[in-house]
C-alpha cells in the first residue's frame, strides 16, 4: 500500500477530524497499524501539537497511537502483515525463497531466542507453518505437532475465508503467548517453554493415575477410556492439556458442561468447558516462589507410601506424595539479561533467584462470594486484591448502568424461558414438547463478591487444592444461567427485569405464555454456602425444596416437602417400580444441570 498523505495524519487546516468508527477510514488505514507506513507521515496533530518540543512526550503519545491502532485487530494475514506482527512481539524475521524461479513463494523465519516459527506463503496465501524450538527437549518436541496444527489453522485460508477477510488476530494471540515465555527465558538457566511442558508432565501422571483407579471402580467397567479421562476432570484432580481448543500453551481443565453424557470427550463436544491456564510472568514486586523447572513435581508413586499422621488427619482425599523440585538460581559470575528485564550483577558472591512465577488464568473467570476469593488467594498466598464493592448477583447477573438499585435491598429478577419436556420417558422415540416457565430470582441477603481472574501460583498443587471450589461455583453459575439466560435452541420470548417488583413479558407471544407458564421461584443463599430454595405448583399444593451446591459441584437436598424417604408410593418411577431416594433426585439436578429441566423431572415422577 502506498503511504497516506501526510494531511490525514496530521490534522491539517481543511481535513475533515479522523473517525475510527468509520468503515472509510478503516479501509483507508488498511489493516490499522499493519498496512500503514509511518517514515513520511506527519504526526503532529495526534502528539499534541507540531510545536511541541518535548521529544520523550512526543514518543509516549506516537507509542500510545500505535497501541490504539494495534488493538482494533484487523490486520490481515499477509507478507507484511506478519513482519510487522512479528517485529511488533519483538521477534526477528528473516526471508528465504522457497525455490528457484519462485519470487512470490516465499518463507518466513520468526525467530527468539529459545524458538522459531517457520511460514510458508505464496502471494500472501500461508500454506504451512511450524513451530521447533532451538534446544531439543523431550518434554517439548512431543507437543511440537499439535501446536504447528494450530499455528497453521491460524493462518490458513478456511471455508468461505478469503485473503482480503483472513485476519491474523488468533494467530497473533498465540504468538504473542510463545513471544511472551521467549522473553522471559534466561540463557543460561532458564527457558520458560520448558518449565510449563514440565508442569504438564506431572500433572498428565496425576491424571493416568486417576484414570486407572476409575478403571478399577466395577460400575465403570463399560466405560470407554474417553468417558473415564472426562469423569477424571470433572471429579478428580482434572485434566491437563497442551495445546487445546485453538490456544497455545497448558490448560487444566476441571469442569464440563454436559460431563455426564456418554459421548462427552475431553477436547471436543457441546458446552462450555472451565479451565486453567498456566502460564509465566513477572514477579514485579510480588513475594513468591519463583519459576521452577522440573517435570517431578509429584512422585512416581502419586500417593505418599508413608503418609505422617498429620497427613492422615487433614486428608480428603488420596495423599499425594507432592515433590519441591530445588530452586534455579542464575549464575552471578557473569551479566545475563532477558528482554524482561531480569539481570544479575557481575561481582555478586550469591546467585541470583529468578524474578518469574506462574501465571493461572482462570478461563473463564469464577465468580465466587467474597470469603471464597479470600480462601483462594490464600492458597496461592496471593495478598488479596481491594474489595471490588459489587455484590455476588450482581457479578452474575450485572445490573444496568440506568436501573434504580441498592445493593443492601433484595432484589428480585425475573425470565420466562422455554423447558424441553419430556411428557412420556416410555414414548420412543422420546420427542420433547417445550413448556414455559417463569423463572424469579430472589437474592434476599446481598453478599459481597469477586471474579477470580488470575493469580500466581508456586506449585501445581495450589490448583488441585483450589479446584474443589471452583467446581462449586463453576455449578452455581451454570444453574442460574440455564435459568436466566438465553439458551441456544431455544426461543426467547421475555427480557431480565432488573427491579425489585420485576416485570412483565415483553412480546405478543409473552403475553399469550403468561396464563399458560409453570411460576417457579429461585430463592439463592450465597453465604456461608450457597444453596437454592426452590417453590413451585405441585399436586394441588406447593413444592418446597432447599438444596446446597456443596464442594466439587455436589448437590445435597437439606430440606423438602415433595420426596419422601423411600417407603411410600409417592415416590416410586411411575412404571418401573423404582424406588427413587432424595439423593437419586439430587445425582438428577447433577445429571442434567437444568433446574427447569428437573422440575419437570420431579412433576413427571410424583405427580
Amino acid at each position: 500500500m502506498g503511504t497516506l498523505p501526510s494531511g490525514i495524519m496530521s490534522g491539517q487546516p481543511g481535513n475533515p477530524p479522523l473517525n475510527f468508527d468509520s468503515p472509510s477510514a478503516a479501509a483507508a488505514l488498511g489493516g490499522l497499524g499493519l498496512d500503514i507506513q509511518f517514515d513520511n507521515i506527519s504526526v503532529g496533530g495526534l502528539v499534541g501539537g507540531a510545536n511541541r518540543s518535548d521529544e520523550d512526550d512526543r514518543k509516549k503519545r506516537m507509542d500510545a497511537v500505535i497501541a490504539a491502532l494495534w488493538a482494533f485487530d484487523t490486520a490481515r494475514v499477509s507478507n507484511d502483515g506478519l513482519e510487522r506482527l512479528a517485529v511488533h512481539l519483538g521477534l526477528e524475521c528473516l526471508w528465504e525463497t522457497a525455490g528457484v524461479g519462485s519470487e512470490n513463494n516465499k518463507i518466513l523465519i520468526i525467530a527468539g531466542r529459545t524458538l522459531a516459527v517457520e511460514v510458508s506463503i505464496k502471494n500472501h496465501v500461508v500454506y504451512h507453518a511450524s513451530l521447533t524450538f532451538n534446544e531439543p527437549s523431550p518434554s517439548l518436541d512431543k507437543h511440537l505437532e499439535k501446536a504447528s496444527t494450530i499455528l497453521f489453522k491460524d493462518l490458513a485460508l478456511g471455508p468461505g475465508e478469503s485473503q482480503l477477510t483472513k485476519k491474523l488476530s488468533k494467530f497473533r494471540d498465540n504468538l504473542e503467548r510463545l513471544a511472551t515465555l521467549d522473553r522471559l527465558s534466561v540463557t543460561p538457566g532458564l527457558n520458560c517453554h520448558e518449565a510449563i511442558a514440565g508442569l504438564w508432565e506431572s500433572l498428565e501422571r496425576l491424571h493416568r493415575w486417576d484414570v486407572e483407579r476409575l478403571r478399577e471402580d466395577p460400575a465403570l467397567s463399560d466405560r470407554s477410556d474417553e468417558n473415564l479421562r472426562v469423569l477424571a476432570l470433572w471429579s478428580r484432580h482434572g485434566c491437563p492439556l497442551m495445546h487445546t481448543r485453538g490456544r497455545i500453551g497448558l490448560t487444566l481443565d476441571y469442569w464440563k458442561q454436559y460431563h455426564k453424557y456418554k459421548s462427552a470427550t475431553v477436547e471436543g463436544g457441546k458446552g462450555r468447558t472451565w479451565g486453567v491456564l498456566i502460564d509465566c510472568a513477572p514477579a514485579n514486586s510480588m513475594v513468591y516462589t519463583p519459576v521452577r523447572v522440573s517435570d517431578k513435581w509429584i512422585g512416581p508413586n502419586i500417593v505418599k507410601t508413608n503418609p505422617t499422621d498429620d497427613d492422615v488427619i487433614s486428608a480428603t482425599g488420596p495423599i499425594l506424595d507432592w515433590l519441591e523440585p530445588p530452586n534455579i538460581l542464575l549464575p552471578s559470575t557473569e551479566e545475563i539479561k532477558s528482554e524482561s528485564g531480569l539481570e544479575s550483577s557481575n561481582g555478586l558472591s550469591a546467585s541470583k533467584p529468578l524474578d518469574i512465577v506462574f501465571m493461572a488464568t482462570f478461563d473463564p473467570p469464577v465468580v465466587v462470594t467474597h470469603g471464597v476469593a479470600m480462601e483462594i488467594y490464600k492458597i496461592s498466598a496471593f495478598s488479596a486484591p481491594i474489595l471490588s464493592g459489587s455484590t455476588f448477583d450482581n457479578l452474575l447477573f450485572p445490573v444496568a448502568d440506568s436501573a434504580n438499585y441498592d445493593p443492601s435491598e433484595p432484589r428480585i429478577m425475573t425470565y420466562t424461558q422455554m423447558v424441553p419436556v419430556f411428557a412420556d420417558i416410555h414414548k420412543s422415540p422420546k420427542i420433547p414438547v417445550l413448556k414455559a416457565h417463569r423463572n424469579t430470582l430472589v437474592v434476599d441477603k446481598p453478599v459481597y463478591g469477586q471474579v477470580v481472574t488470575q493469580l500466581p501460583i508456586s506449585h501445581p498443587k495450589d490448583l488441585i487444592t483450589m479446584l474443589p471450589m471452583l467446581r462449586q461455583y463453576a455449578f452455581l453459575s451454570l444453574l442460574l444461567a440455564n435459568s436466566f439466560k438465553p439458551r441456544e435452541g431455544l426461543p426467547v420470548f421475555s427480557e431480565h427485569s432488573k427491579s425489585k417488583e420485576g416485570t412483565s413479558n415483553t412480546s405478543k407471544e409473552g403475553d399469550k405464555l403468561s396464563l399458560e407458564h409453570l411460576k417457579v421461584d429461585i430463592v439463592l443463599s450465597a453465604h456461608p454456602i450457597p444453596r437454592l430454595y426452590l417453590v413451585f405448583p405441585f399436586r394441588q399444593s406447593t413444592a418446597m425444596i432447599n438444596l446446597e451446591i456443596q464442594l466439587d459441584g455436589k448437590i445435597h437436598i437439606v430440606y423438602d416437602n415433595v420426596f419422601s424417604d423411600g417407603e411410600s408410593e409417592a415416590s416410586r418411577s411411575k412404571g418401573k417400580g423404582k424406588l427413587l431416594s432424595r439423593a437419586d433426585f439430587a445425582q438428577k439436578l447433577e445429571d442434567c444441570e437444568n433446574i427447569g429441566v428437573w422440575v419437570e423431572f420431579i412433576k413427571l415422577q410424583l405427580e
